[in-house]
């Protein structure tokens, strides 16, 4: 697969899974923690993803 179109669709699913998780970690959790915890659980989505884009990429 070409690693633009990997990138997209990683992004394009980040930001399906933080709508995701700001919809429901505020109805879990007390809403300042849950915003907190979605960004938190975005930002190390996009981490591993992007570490896996480019470990694939390499190899």
């Amino acid at each position: 697969m070409k690693v633009w179109l990997l990138d997209i669709i990683v992004g394009v699913s980040a930001l399906i899974v933080f709508g995701i998780l700001l919809f429901v970690l505020p109805m879990v959790m007390p809403a300042a923690y849950g915003y907190i915890g979605a960004l938190l659980l975005f930002i190390a989505y996009l981490a591993v993803a992007g570490l896996t884009v480019i470990k694939n990429s390499i190899t």
